[in-house]
């Protein structure tokens, strides 16, 4: 699925597209590192910010190379 800066995501859909568990998206927001979107009902994050979060955790020298 394609997301828009307008989508937000569940920890859920957050943790499958960072690959990782739905714990760790919560320890991140724990943390202060995520800051969501809406509390309540559901905790919900931001597309944007978790682009901007994976680009903190990239380093500026990484460079994809095709194969």
């Amino acid at each position: 699925m394609a997301y828009t800066n307008y989508d937000l995501l569940t920890v859920p859909q957050a943790a499958k597209l960072l690959d990782t568990q739905d714990t760790f998206v919560y320890g991140l927001i724990r943390k202060g590192i995520l800051v969501p979107a809406t509390r309540s009902p559901q905790i919900k994050l931001s597309y944007p910010s978790l682009v901007a979060y994976l680009k903190r955790r990239i380093p500026s020298s990484f460079e994809l190379v095709a194969a």
